[in-house]
């Protein structure tokens, strides 16, 4: 019986530990990778790239550009993105820029420096399934603290009823 316990107590440490790290962990992503955010030869570069990534709260960006004048420019809506509206929260890009995603959403992003966005530099980034919720989301924090109350109640049922 000891051995059994001890066998289910040591089980559900190791998973919750492993809950607990698969909750908090977080990727931070270099826009465009090792060509950074600047205007790109092929029109849909940013694009293909941000549609092979998936983004989750707590995942970041970050704007790097090493040559020119370039911003970050985050914009409402699909139509201001696809007409390169170049009003938002407007941010000069240099060293690196970082955007950390604190909820589900479709992100715009675009450059409003000249023609830059019209030649391409511009993302969509989708945040978890894209859908921004109806509801305030609980944080990572709250979700691990549920999750560790979980495990430390059921550890105690198990141990009583054994």
């Amino acid at each position: 019986m000891a051995g059994r316990l001890s066998f289910t107590v040591g089980f559900l440490i190791v998973a919750s530990v492993g809950l607990l790290h698969g909750a908090c962990a977080a990727s931070t992503y270099t826009v465009g990778d090792d060509l950074g955010w600047t205007v790109p030869k092929n029109s849909s570069y940013y694009e293909e790239w941000a549609s092979q990534k998936t983004f989750q709260i707590g995942d970041s960006i970050v704007f790097n550009s090493t040559t020119g004048d370039h911003t970050a420019t985050e914009v409402d809506t699909r139509e201001e993105y696809d007409n390169c509206t170049k009003m938002g929260i407007i941010v000069k890009v240099g060293a690196g820029v970082q955007k950390t995603f604190d909820r589900n959403a479709t992100l715009y992003y675009l450059c409003s420096e000249g023609t830059h966005c019209e030649q391409g530099q511009k993302m969509i980034v989708k945040v978890g399934d894209g859908i921004a919720p109806s509801f305030a989301a609980p944080s990572l924090a709250a979700a691990a603290a549920a999750a560790a109350s979980a495990l430390f109640f059921s550890t105690l049922a198990i141990y009583f009823l054994n």
